[in-house]
């Protein structure tokens, strides 16, 4: 619990002739400062100090993103104070939604930031405006769009049609749209559309079973909320034909009655299969698909957005860390190397699972390789352990050699391999023709320079 009455300011600086020079000030002004130069010791010891405030200086920009991110999973009524010019975290901070991080830059008046404490000390400390808004974590231009999408869409009554993959993190982008929105404080009835019995009556009265007599369905209960329907793409035929019925009169069928009353509910859909195809094939109602997919908006897969890797990997370790009391850390560098060279085919989720076996095994050094080696499918690590060249792109007789093994590599895979293999090659040729310059080599091939430095890693390109 944070306590507005504590002097206790944390000061987290890797220059130590900073972290003097913040600690003379403040003491100065008659505050306790406490400083580290360390994440992974100041996480630790940050609850036990209940600070008034934490100040970041002069740390590299990833860990800078980490402190942030653990302090708004963890201590959301805790502010934090970060001494920096880079107009990069200012960016995190707006597109997240950091109503308590504040970045000034180095050269301000030593007397602003007194100002700016006090004010800070004066104030009552409350909670965030929105405790349950949903902490999404990356900062790939991928999920910045998606942020920015999620801040316009936040107040409009349309279906939303939410596409991913397994594990990519559909469910906390609804629920992000939700409470951002002025429906926040109303219900989030959250529907797994593929456990759903094939009668949507039979579904219906099940839960008012569960509900001992209260005669309101599930469309009704999300009234004036939102109401979430993960994986439509398995609706039954009875369940598309009512979502149908809803969406044309916005009202909900009281079970075992022709009775109809109207609604207020916004609903978000998310799909996991290309519901286009399912459409083409008769498996999907089209005027269903055209009701639904109203707004659009697709997360893409962990592979293709690298560069929130080593964003996630810190995070999920101090939530575990924090969750099962252990001792924080830092994950080592060799161990992010191999999570980026990892294709991830379980995405966040898959992530998620390895940092959690890591924080709970005290062989962390070698429990990642061995976690992600254990795969029933070999062939998805390819592109990991083969130590073949990746700079030629695939000839005659690599393709004779797929063609013999048509039983162990699907075409996905195939494919897979061969975009890696061109990347790789035009990457490379990029660097040669800007002699290696890698933010000019980003921009002649329209990448972030963030990405173009992950990939020059993930790659091993030298």
């Amino acid at each position: 619990m944070i306590s507005e009455s504590n002097n206790n300011i944390v000061i987290l600086d890797s220059n130590p002739v900073h972290r003097d020079n913040l600690r003379s000030i403040l003491l100065q002004w008659g505050y306790t400062p406490i400083s580290f130069d360390r994440e992974a010791i100041f996480l630790d010891n940050l609850s036990l100090l209940n600070p008034l405030l934490v100040i970041s200086g002069n740390l590299p920009l990833e860990r800078i993103f980490r402190v942030i991110n653990t302090i708004q999973m963890k201590y959301r009524g805790l502010s934090i104070l970060v001494i920096s010019d880079d107009y990069k975290i200012q960016n995190l901070i707006d597109t997240n939604r950091f109503d308590r991080a504040v970045v000034v830059k180095p050269s301000i008046d030593p007397y602003e930031i007194k100002r700016m404490i006090s004010g800070i000390q004066n104030t009552k400390l409350k909670k965030t405006k929105n405790q349950k808004y949903p902490l999404i974590v990356g900062n790939s231009p991928e999920m910045v769009r998606i942020k920015k999408m999620i801040s316009e869409l936040k107040d409009s009554k349309d279906t939303i049609l939410i596409h991913g993959e397994a594990g990519t993190g559909k469910d906390l982008v609804a629920r992000a749209i939700h409470y951002l929105s002025n429906r926040k404080g109303n219900p989030f009835v959250k529907v797994q559309v593929a456990d759903l019995s094939s009668k949507w009556f039979e579904y219906e009265e099940k839960i008012l079973r569960k509900r001992q007599n209260n005669n309101k369905g599930i469309i009704e209960l999300a009234n004036t909320g939102t109401i979430y329907l993960e994986r439509i793409e398995k609706a039954s035929v009875c369940f598309q034909s009512k979502m149908l019925q809803i969406l044309d009169g916005k009202s909900s069928l009281i079970p075992g009655s022709n009775i109809t009353n109207k609604i207020d509910v916004r609903i978000i859909a998310a799909v996991e299969k290309n519901i286009g195809l399912l459409v083409k094939k008769n498996e999907f109602r089209k005027d269903l698909f055209y009701r639904l997919n109203v707004i659009n908006i697709k997360i893409p897969p962990l592979k293709n957005r690298v560069e929130d890797i080593p964003l996630l990997t810190d995070f999920f370790n101090d939530m575990f860390c924090d969750e099962f009391g252990r001792c924080y850390y830092n994950v080592s560098q060799k161990n992010k190397d191999i999570l980026l060279r990892y294709h991830w085919p379980g995405n966040v989720r898959e992530l998620k699972n390895v940092i959690k076996n890591m924080v709970l095994n005290a062989d962390r050094d070698n429990i990642l390789s061995k976690f992600i080696q254990h795969d029933p499918n070999p062939v998805s690590l390819r592109f990991v352990h083969n130590e073949q060249d990746f700079s030629s792109t695939p000839d005659i007789s690599t393709l004779k050699s797929y063609l013999r093994e048509l039983d162990k590599i699907s075409l996905k895979d195939i494919q897979k391999e061969f975009i890696i293999r061109t990347e790789k090659k035009m990457m490379k040729e990029a660097l040669v023709k800007t002699k290696w310059n890698r933010k000019k080599a980003s921009i002649l091939l329209g990448i972030s320079y963030k990405s173009m430095l992950n990939k020059i890693k993930a790659y091993n390109l030298t």
